[in-house]
């Protein structure tokens, strides 16, 4: 056999022994995803959090360190993916950012557009 020549060996099983399965999808009431972290310790927030406060609470709440960076990230797909509205304004006069959620209020139901336009 040549130096050039490769073999390809093709395992059948055992590919994942030893390892944690992972979720297939991250859900937003899953704590054993980052996602579900970072969206319950806000969801259930009743203030605005600084990501190093989020990141403390995630610590307090779930016994997980999540980085500051990692849960920027996951308030990212919350809002693109998810269809989460998280609200952010700057803390104070400092160019530092606080975050929330919408809380959406129930109110009456809109009329149906074909009842409006008769």
């Amino acid at each position: 056999m040549g130096n050039h020549e490769h073999h390809a060996f093709i395992t059948t099983g055992g590919a994942n022994v030893g390892r944690t399965p992972r979720p297939r999808r991250a859900t937003l009431d899953n704590p054993a995803s980052q996602l579900g972290r970072t969206y319950l310790a806000l969801s259930e927030s009743r203030s605005w959090l600084m990501l190093h406060e989020l990141a403390a609470e995630i610590l307090a709440r779930f016994d997980r360190l999540d980085s500051e960076a990692a849960i920027s990230a996951r308030l990212r797909d919350l809002r693109r993916h998810h269809g989460v509205r998280v609200e952010s304004r700057r803390r104070g006069g400092s160019a530092a950012h606080e975050y929330r959620l919408l809380r959406l209020t129930r109110g009456k139901s809109q009329p149906d557009m074909l009842e409006a336009l008769q």
